[in-house]
């Protein structure tokens, strides 16, 4: 006589893994959403830096308006001479404005932009 396994038997497997899927795939979501702004945040504050190192070569704010002007200051991980610039794990370009009195902030949204960054000769 064969044995197999019954439609019930089946079913009860089923729920379980269902069960399993609805625990596990909120808290697998979660986090990835959070390694993905951990990496944003840490891609601002490479901006960041990029954008202090640019001003501190030039001396003036103009000279690093665009992410093309503060690649070389970026790490060159690909070796093609050029730094790699930050790309954002959501999808989104970086922004990052400026003002004569609060300096500049970035965030991870829009496209990157100068705002009216301060032509500073100090």
């Amino acid at each position: 006589m064969k044995r197999g396994f019954t439609l019930v038997e089946l079913l009860v497997v089923l729920v379980i893994i269902g069960i399993l899927i609805a625990i596990i795939l909120p808290n697998a979501l979660r986090a990835i959403r959070q390694a993905n702004t951990k990496q944003c945040a840490s891609n601002i504050r490479s901006i960041d830096t990029a954008a202090q190192l640019c001003f501190s070569e030039n001396r003036n704010w103009a000279a690093c308006d665009s992410m093309s002007e503060l690649q070389p200051f970026f790490p060159d991980e690909d070796g093609d001479g050029l730094g790699d610039l930050p790309v954002c794990p959501f999808g989104v370009n970086y922004t990052l404005t400026g003002n004569a009195t609060n300096g500049y902030r970035a965030d991870r949204t829009g496209h990157f932009a100068p705002g009216n960054w301060p032509d500073q000769h100090n």
